[in-house]
C-alpha cells in the first residue's frame, strides 16, 4: 500500500513534540529529564501530556517513565524484533522496520486529536530528519544537564520559533516546522 506523503493528506490532527534541555543543551540529569524540568517547564508539559489524544514514546521512556494515568494509545518505537515487556496496558510496541514517517502516518489514520511525542533525543531527532515533527515545545532550562546533548541551533534550524516567554529563567518556546528549512 502507498501512503500518501505527508504534505498530500488532509489532517485535523498534529504531532506535537515536548522537550526540555539544559542550559548546556543535556536533555537529562542523572539519566532523566526530571532533574532539568523547572516549575514552568513542567507546567507547560503536563496542560500538552493532558491535552493528548496518543503519545509517541521510546523504549527508555516506556520503562523510565510514569504513563499509570494515561487513558488513550501509548506506541512504544523500537528497534527491537522481540515482545517488550511494557508497563501498561495502553502501550503498544511499534517495531520500527520503515520509514518512521510512513509509521506515524499510520498512526495518524487511525488517531483523532493530537499525536504527542514525549521521547528521547535519538527518536526525536530521527522524527525531525522525517518531518514527522509539526510543532516543537521546547523548553530550555537554566539548570545544566549532564547527559544526551542536543545542539539546540542544529535543533532549531528546521523550525521557526513563533513564540517565545521566559519564566523564571526558562525559556518556553513553540516553534512550527519550516518545511522549506532546507532551503533557507
Amino acid at each position: 500500500m502507498n501512503l500518501p506523503l505527508r504534505g498530500d493528506i488532509l489532517r485535523e490532527m498534529t504531532v506535537i513534540a515536548s522537550l526540555v534541555l539544559g542550559s548546556n543543551g543535556a536533555a537529562s540529569l542523572h539519566g532523566s529529564s526530571r532533574g532539568i524540568s523547572t516549575p514552568a517547564d513542567r507546567q507547560r508539559f503536563l496542560e500538552r501530556h493532558r491535552s493528548a489524544a496518543a503519545f509517541i514514546i521510546g523504549k527508555k521512556s516506556a520503562v523510565i517513565e510514569s504513563y499509570a494515568k494515561s487513558s488513550v494509545p501509548i506506541f512504544v518505537y523500537t528497534r527491537k524484533l522481540e515482545k517488550l515487556d511494557l508497563p501498561h496496558p495502553l502501550m503498544q510496541q511499534i517495531t520500527v522496520d520503515r520509514n518512521l514517517g510512513e509509521l506515524t502516518q499510520i498512526i495518524d489514520h487511525r488517531i483523532a486529536g493530537d499525536i504527542v511525542v514525549e521521547a528521547g533525543p535519538s527518536l526525536l531527532l530521527a522524527l525531525i530528519a522525517e518531518q514527522v515533527i509539526d510543532i516543537l515545545e521546547l523548553s530550555i532550562s537554566p539548570i545544566a544537564g549532564d547527559g544526551d546533548f542536543i545542539s539546540i541551533e542544529e535543533l532549531l534550524a528546521t523550525f521557526t520559533i513563533e513564540s517565545e516567554l521566559v519564566i523564571d529563567g526558562t525559556r518556553l518556546l513553540q516553534c512550527s516546522y519550516r518545511s522549506n528549512a532546507a532551503n533557507s
